[in-house]
């Protein structure tokens, strides 16, 4: 596995994978972490449910879903999807998928410039508006 990406809910996670499939890359989707993956994947994209969810509980399912994947060597790319207007639990769980893959660094880029959303000196835009105006 060379990759595996970490969603907190299903739209995410299917425009990731889907994004990734058009590229190139053997993507295979799975709408929760319990289901058996085929291996036969470049790109792992899990679907953890847990935007709704409180801030600890995110962290744990973000956690649980990742840390099986990190424990092979080489460990895979970790892209951790978030919602681009910061909806969700960003913080928690990009900490926990810090945490499951022993990473020290995680670079957050929230846009998608086709849609409007950008990010500008650290602040999040709608069709240029602040979100939090």
């Amino acid at each position: 596995m060379k990759m595996i990406v970490i969603a907190d809910d299903f739209t995410g996670s299917n425009d990731t994978g889907v994004q990734l499939a058009k590229k190139g890359a053997r993507t295979e989707v799975m709408l929760s972490a319990s289901q058996k993956p085929s291996r036969r994947a470049d790109v792992l994209v899990i679907n953890t449910e847990s935007r709704a969810m409180p801030a600890d509980q995110a962290a744990s399912a973000v956690y649980a879903a990742l840390s099986p994947w990190c424990e092979t060597s080489p460990a895979p790319l970790v892209y951790k999807k978030i919602d681009s207007p910061f909806r969700g639990n960003i913080g928690a769980e990009v900490t926990a998928a810090m945490r499951a893959s022993q990473r020290k660094l995680a670079v957050i880029a929230a846009a998608i410039p086709a849609a409007g959303r950008t990010t500008l000196e650290g602040k999040c835009l709608v069709n240029g508006v602040p979100l939090l105006e």
